[in-house]
């Protein structure tokens, strides 16, 4: 019979895999970003790919009710707050 992996193995394995997880989100945005600012800087002459992400970004961005982004940003701003308050 095999055994069964530690817990402290299992538990590793579940931060590298965050990390990697975490990585690829902030890498997704910010190839958007990226994408957005060059439309701002090329204008017309930007690539299709480009143009494209830009505008389905700005769509996304324009369809928010106005209040729930700054409802994001204030509980962002309060977590981190918090965060930083509390002992480690």
């Amino acid at each position: 019979m095999g055994r069964c992996p530690t817990r402290t193995a299992m538990e590793n394995l579940m931060i590298q895999i965050r990390r990697i997880g975490w990585g690829a989100v902030e890498a997704a945005f910010l190839l958007v970003v990226l994408c957005l600012l060059l439309n701002i800087i090329l204008g017309g002459q930007s690539d299709t790919f480009i143009s494209d992400v830009a505008n389905n970004a700005t769509m996304f961005l324009q369809n928010l009710p106005p209040g729930l982004v700054l409802g994001l940003a204030l509980l962002a701003t309060l977590y981190g707050f918090i965060r930083a308050r509390l002992p480690r």
